[in-house]
Parts: C-alpha cells; structure tokens; sequence
C-alpha cells in the first residue's frame, strides 16, 4: 500500500515537473523577440482604458483597443534594445480627444528614443469627421494613407438635441430641475433651444478643443498653425491635397505599408503585436518590490455592483459604488502597495453612489498617496469621486469639471390618458406623491427638491471642491455652475495640478510614494476583472450586438440615451451630458 502511494506520489510529480517545464518552453516562444524587430500596434474599435484578463473578455475585446496595453508596450519597448520601430495601423477607432493625445504623447516619446516610427491611416472619417485618427496618426514621423481614404479634417462642433416637443406631443411633462447655470443635461426635455448659458459653455468647450486639435496638428507635422487652419476650412481634402499640404506623406494600400515596413531602412524587420508583446510571462507574478495600484474608475457611476451598461455608459461599462469600495478597501489593506492611481473616465451618475466611492478614496488617500488621473470625461460625478486626491492630473482635452446637480421626474399620466389608460390610488402622507410618475410636483414639492435636496446637495459638492482645492467656497461656487472645462482650461482654474496622461501620473505617486523617479514598480489593477461565469450571467453586450444587427442607425441613438440620461425619481445626479464630443 505504502509503495502503492508512493509511486502515485513519484508520477505525479514527474507529471508536474514536465508540465512546468512544457510552460516554460511555451513561455519563451510565446515571448520571444527577435532581433531589429518593429512594435505593431492597431487603433480599432472602442478605445477603453482596460484591457480584458480572463477569455470572454478577450473575445469581446477583438475590436477594441485598450490604453494599458499600449502604454505598456511602448514603455517597454523604449528600453528593449531588439525593438527598433513602431508601426502604427489606425483602422476607425472609436476614442476621446484626451485618449488620442495620449496615445499621441507616448508614441512621440517612443521617436525621442532614437527609435523610427510611421503610420497607417484607413482613412480619416468616412463621409463623417476624422480628427481624433488623424490626430493619433499624425504623431508617427512618416505617415501614409490609403488612396481612396478620406481626409475629413473638418473642424469640431457639438450639436445639441431638444425634445420638449415631442413631450409635448405624447403627453408627458417634464418636472426636472437643475443647480447651477451651466447644468444643461436636462434641458434636452425642458426647452426647444438653446439657452444662452448653455450656448456659451458650449461655445467655449469648442473653442478650446480646437484650438488644442489645430496646435497639435501643427506641432506634429512641423505646420504653422494659421496653414492648419487654412486647410480645416478647405476640407474634405482629397488624398491628393493631403499629400501636397504635407499632411500625409505617402499613399499606399495596408499590404503595402507592411511590406515596406518589413524592409524599413534596407533591413529585415520582423513585426511583434503589441497586445502579444505585453501578455504576462510565466513568472511576472512572482516579482518582489513595491507596487502601485491602479484603481479604474470608467463610465457612469451607479450603486451597487456596477458592471456592463452598454446602453449608457462608455465603453460600455458601469462603475458600481459597491465594487469601487471593494476595490478601495483591498488596494488600503495590501501592504505592498505603496500609491494608488485613480484612473476615471466617466461623465457622472448617482449622487449617492458618487459619495459611496468618494469616501471610500477618501479612507484609502488617509494610508496611502492618491492621485488621480482623468481620462476622456472626469466630469460631475467623475470629479466629485476625485476629490480626495492629493494630485489631480489631466489631459488638455479631458472633459472635466461640471460641478452642478439635477434631478426631478417625469409625469406621464397626459401620456396613458391619450392611450385610454387611467390611474386612480389611495396615499397617505403630505408627500407620499412626491417621485409619483402620475403627479407634477406641487408647489412645495418643487421648493423642496430645488432648494433642500438639489440645493444641499450642490452646496456640499462645492465644498468638497473648495476644501480639497484650497479655494474659498465663493471661488468654486464662480467657476461650478453645472459648467463643463477642458483639462487645459480646468488647469488655470485650479481645478485640477498639472497636465498629463498616465504616465504624468504614476511619476507623481512615485513621488508622493518618497520613490525614485526611475525606481521599477510593479502596477496592479483595481478591481479585479469577473470571471467568465459571471460575464456570461451578466448577459451579452447589447451595444455590440445591436450595431452589428443594425448598424449605425441605432448606435447614434444609445449614444443619445447614454448621454442624456435622467433617472426617474432621483434625489439628484451628478451627471455631464457632452458626450462624445469630438470624431
């Protein structure tokens, strides 16, 4: 019996040492970098901040790109000594102005190394803008576009929607309210034209935004500004014009730009992916030494567990007040983790699921460093929950700010009355009928909501910003409002430290962490990516299916919902509206 167990003993061991060792052969093959190798990197789909760990994911995330994954890749790729270029493919991908200044940013420093780079642009915008893939192509030194592409370097604009009149015309009445002058997500359903105040934050948003786009143009292709002007309001510019107005160097199909980017230079190149490039080795979990923790804060904010909301939320992914404290308490608890980095993209949600995670960033900012680092959108409810960073950093063209809240509900009663459907009920209690979908607010209902539960709610919100900003309250309350800051503007406002992408902030939690500058860290992500299991229970990405049934007819139409979304019956909502902005 004894040798029975044994020799069970002596085989499986053997079985383990030979599946370790077959690891470690996969291992390196899998990793295995030639020598004058050239990093590949494609823009396609959704751009997200987070790339997918387990295998649902993965298979969703064909056609999307994620941002850590390129920041890793091409950080690494700097140092690695058998890499000596960078071949950007942007093949109509769906990203925020900061998202492209980012990834603009790093590939610029990538060339500073002494290392080539050159692009591939499909096509910038097809019967539609292109700004944001030209902006991202156009940081390669040599770029080169197909010759049927178009050149849809048009401007920026933003163009609101109204439906007060189709209320009107179904029956329903809005009774919405919102703190402060600039707060405009509900007047999609209150009025029928812009108001003056929305059209002058909306005009100033613009403004900015294409300042920044016509001065980064201009910078990465060795341009005056005053010519890329000339040429926006020219366009569409034929392939042809591209090239004689420098902003395109060549015209050339995608098969052959890979093969002249085989044979760059007269030498052999071998082209490495750079999702492949970044997998984890075998072993990468097992190193000691500090860490840092990115925390990752994407879409609208909701209570609970949060999850997938493809209908209403960026990306198609919700940030749940649950999961964010889970993720919060975990990052405080775990000893080898030195900083934190807040990474938040989202246009707002829930007050009370903002205030959720707020403090739970506040009693992890009490034992540890926290920055923040704001994405595309960092706006309402995106900035409260940023609140109690020590740094807060942002991209130029990140939508920030929008400090206001609204709130209310609708009264359908009009609505089921055309429709032969009557209501009759039994309350008591003053306010029983108060978030009543039958009822408008009766007068001191209104008083209530305005000035009690919208009111308190705006005050605190400056507050938190006055106390965690150093400004006096009468200094935030000037510049909230509801109103809306690219991160440039939000900058000479003090709304936010410095300007930066990621990278700007992992070098402040290095040194609010009393870390070198130059010291290696490990990063670790927050919260943990569900499992496949769980993904499947939670049900199929609508978005995606949708547009792959019906195409861009429907896509425009979530985006509307997503962007003006107001929640029945909600005490307030911290939310930004301006979304997407800019193509």
């Amino acid at each position: 019996m004894l040798r029975r167990i044994l020799r069970w003993m002596l085989r499986l061991a053997a079985t383990l040492v030979v599946l370790f060792l077959f690891a470690l052969v996969v291992d390196f093959f899998t990793h295995r970098v030639p020598s004058n190798a050239v990093l590949e990197i494609t823009l396609t789909g959704q751009v997200v901040e987070r790339g997918a760990t387990n295998w649902l994911g993965t298979l969703r995330g064909a056609n999307q790109t994620a941002m850590d994954n390129i920041r890793t890749a091409i950080h690494n790729a700097e140092r690695d000594e058998r890499i000596v270029g960078l071949a950007l493919k942007v093949i109509d991908p769906e990203m925020e102005m900061a998202q492209a200044q980012e990834i603009a940013d790093q590939i610029g420093g990538f060339a500073k190394r002494g290392k080539w780079t050159a692009a591939y642009l499909e096509t910038a915008g097809e019967f539609a803008p292109g700004n944001l893939a030209y902006l991202a192509a156009s940081s390669a030194r040599e770029v080169s576009m197909m010759p049927q592409g178009e050149l849809n370097l048009v401007g920026i604009g933003m163009r609101e929607l109204f439906m007060r009149g189709t209320l009107d015309w179904i029956g329903v009445r809005p009774n919405l309210y919102a703190i402060g002058k600039y707060k405009t997500a509900a007047n999609i359903f209150l009025d029928k034209q812009m108001t003056p105040a929305q059209r002058e934050a909306d005009q100033s948003l613009i403004k900015d935004l294409f300042n920044q786009l016509v001065g980064r143009i201009a910078a990465q292709r060795h341009l005056e500004v005053a010519g890329v002007i000339g040429l926006i309001n020219r366009a569409p510019l034929s392939p042809a014009e591209g090239i004689g107005s420098r902003l395109i160097d060549k015209l050339e199909y995608e098969d052959q730009f890979d093969e002249r980017i085989k044979h760059y230079g007269g030498v052999e190149h071998n082209t490495v992916d750079y999702v492949a490039y970044v997998r984890p080795r075998f072993f990468s979990g097992m190193r000691s030494g500090p860490r840092i923790a990115v925390v990752y804060g994407s879409g609208e904010i909701d209570r609970g567990k949060g999850g997938y909301d493809p209908l209403l939320s960026p990306g198609g992914a919700s940030m749940g007040s649950q999961t964010m404290a889970e993720a919060f308490e975990k990052v405080r608890e775990d000893d080898s983790i030195k900083a934190v980095i807040f990474r938040i993209d989202s246009p707002g949600g829930s007050v009370v699921a903002s205030e959720l995670i707020r403090r739970a960033a506040e009693l992890t900012a009490k034992k540890k460093p926290l920055v923040v680092s704001m994405s595309g959108y960092a706006a309402s409810g995106g900035y409260w929950v940023s609140t109690p960073a020590a740094r807060i950093i942002a991209d130029p063209g990140t939508v920030t700010g929008s400090i206001g809240v609204l709130g209310g509900k609708f009264n359908i009663a009009p609505a089921m009355a055309k429709l032969g459907i009557t209501s009759e009920g039994v309350f008591e209690g003053d306010n029983v009928q108060m978030f009543d979908s039958f009822t408008d607010f009766t007068p001191a209902q209104e008083a209530m909501l305005r000035d009690k539960m919208l009111g308190e709610v705006y005050k605190q919100f400056v507050k938190r910003v006055a106390e965690s900003r150093r400004l006096s309250f009468a200094q935030v309350d000037k510049i909230a409002q509801g109103r809306v800051w690219t991160g440039q503007q939000a900058l000479a406002l003090k709304l936010v430290d410095q300007l930066g992408g990621f990278d700007a902030a992992l070098k402040e939690a290095k040194k609010e962490a009393s870390l070198p500058p130059d010291q290696p860290v490990g990063l670790v992500s927050y919260p943990v990516q569900t499992g496949l299991l769980s993904q499947l229970l939670g049900g199929a990405d609508s978005r995606a299916a949708l547009e792959g049934a019906l195409g861009r007819i429907v896509a425009p139409w979530l985006d509307l919902l997503r962007r003006q979304r107001i929640q029945s019956g909600a005490a307030g909502i911290l939310y930004c509206a301006h979304l997407p902005l800019i193509h």
